[in-house]
């Protein structure tokens, strides 16, 4: 089996800290977005195929750094036509004769992968209170015969959660070709969901699996909600003389704290240091400086320093922030 993660967006709603680094790269919980998604990869394949954008190379440095073996793509900056057009880039770096898996590079999530494909081809969903705002599939007899993107009146409350299996490689190719060749577009783009609408027409079968979990970080505030579910897998810290922890909490063991109350539901990355401060429900990236201040609901960049009474942060990788 072979693994395709398209990780190449923009992630506009991440920023400022998408400004800086990829968001596949923005670390929850202990690890990088992408690293949860590893972790349920785990040994089902050795080999990994990503659709990166032009600033990825540390996202093929941080997978193949879990020991698989990387290939890749980039998409660039004016080749952001949609998932389609993103899983065709990577056309001739995938094996014809293998299955495919699909995962989405910035969604974690829980299932048994390996139990799931072992069943044939899948595509993972997720029941969920408002099916509008998602892509939705349609069932007969188990098996995904339609699916609508942020339908008016959804056909389902089963939500698309970006994990598809597919065991005949070439069709899911032709399938999009077709889709691009006919320019047809949902919402502006070239959309996956189109592609396995023709896939359907020529006579693949495709049970809709549901994930255990899916948690989404597609928004600053969001993420943060999310990472509290993180942690409950991921959690981790030692004692440190001075310092109150409330869990659920991620500190590197490099990070250097002192006098100060950590968590609920705090990342604090390596070599950060944290000294004076009350920090919950936030992540503090790597190499960040703290000191004297009280974070709620913050999200503070690789190496930035930040010193003084701030209450709620959000600032990119080497943002200074001083209270006058």
């Amino acid at each position: 089996m072979q693994v395709l993660i398209p990780a190449a967006g923009f992630a506009t709603r991440m920023r400022p800290l998408s400004l800086t680094k990829p968001k596949s790269l923005i670390p929850v919980a202990g690890k990088p977005i992408i690293g949860h998604i590893l972790d349920q990869i785990g040994d089902l394949t050795e080999r990994i195929v990503l659709v990166v954008g032009e600033n990825g190379e540390g996202i093929v440095r941080y997978v193949r750094s879990r020991g698989y073996d990387v290939d890749f793509v980039i998409q660039r900056r004016d080749e952001m036509f949609g998932l389609a057009y993103a899983v065709g880039l990577a056309k001739e770096k995938v094996r014809e004769d293998e299955p495919l898996l699909i995962i989405l590079g910035d969604t974690p999530f829980r299932m048994d992968l390996r139990e799931a494909t072992d069943d044939g081809d899948f595509i993972a969903v997720k029941a969920v209170e408002d099916p509008r705002r998602f892509g939705v599939v349609k069932l007969k007899d188990g098996y995904v015969v339609d699916m609508v993107e942020k339908p008016e009146i959804p056909p389902s409350n089963l939500a698309i959660v970006g994990i598809y299996y597919f065991r005949n490689v070439p069709l899911l190719y032709e399938a999009i070709d077709y889709v691009i060749r006919n320019d047809i577009r949902t919402k502006g783009e070239y959309q996956l969901t189109d592609a396995m609408r023709e896939m359907i027409r020529r006579g693949w079968k495709a049970r809709a699996v549901e994930v255990d979990e899916w948690l989404d970080c597609g928004t600053l505030d969001q993420t943060i909600v999310s990472q509290r579910r993180l942690l409950e897998w991921n959690s981790h810290y030692r004692e440190r003389e001075g310092v109150v922890v409330i869990p659920p909490v991620y500190i590197d063991d490099s990070a250097t704290v002192e006098r100060s109350v950590i968590g609920p539901n705090v990342h604090i990355g390596e070599g950060a240091i944290v000294r004076n401060a009350i920090i919950r429900d936030s992540i503090v990236d790597a190499g960040t400086l703290l000191e004297d201040v009280i974070l709620e609901n913050s999200l503070v960049g690789e190496r930035a320093k930040v010193r003084g009474k701030a209450k709620v942060l959000r600032i990119s990788d080497y943002s200074h922030v001083s209270e006058i």
